[in-house]
């Protein structure tokens, strides 16, 4: 299968490439990016470069998707959000994403999920799509209930992430 190349107003969604590997790595390597990711803060380019291929494997394998959001008046990479955790055989998939802050507050990321449901939904034949996220990520869970997400509790302890283990919210959207 070829990689899903989708349009919004403002964003190209597509596969990314190396050649993306700058403007992942000058968002992933901020803290406050980072802060609810569960990955460390990039150091170098190298880091860049191996979620990229990290990414690009996952598809490979058939075991997800990985857009790169780019921004079509800058030709610029702004974000990435996809897939992930697609179990096949329960029509169900992980969504997932982060953002330049640079970009934050200005509906890029609500621009780009939507048409990432929809591809869901009617490609890949989901029936569901969950999202975790960090129960102190307003920001997130702002943007899930916009897209009508249902917030459905609280997994105590649910993942270990640098060093510690961390509560995750869940949220659903069923496919009705």
């Amino acid at each position: 299968m070829e990689f899903p190349v989708l349009e919004t107003e403002r964003l190209i969604l597509r596969q990314l490439t190396l050649n993306d590997s700058q403007d992942l790595f000058e968002y992933f390597s901020l803290d406050e990016v980072m802060e609810y990711y569960d990955l460390d803060t990039f150091k170098t380019l190298e880091d860049s470069q191996q979620i990229i291929q990290h990414f690009n494997t996952e598809f490979d394998k058939g075991k997800g998707f990985r857009w790169a959001l780019e921004l079509k008046s800058e030709k610029k990479v702004i974000g990435t959000c996809g897939y992930h955790n697609w179990y096949r055989e329960h029509f169900r998939a992980e969504i997932g994403y982060e953002l330049n802050p640079k970009f934050w507050k200005q509906s890029y990321m609500k621009e780009a999920v939507l048409p990432i449901l929809t591809f869901g939904f009617e490609t890949m034949r989901l029936h569901r799509i969950d999202a975790f996220i960090d129960p102190a990520n307003i920001s997130s869970e702002k943007l899930l209930t916009s897209l009508n997400f249902s917030k459905e509790g609280i997994l105590k302890d649910f993942f270990f992430e640098k060093g510690k283990f961390v509560d995750a919210t869940i949220f659903g959207l069923i496919n009705k």
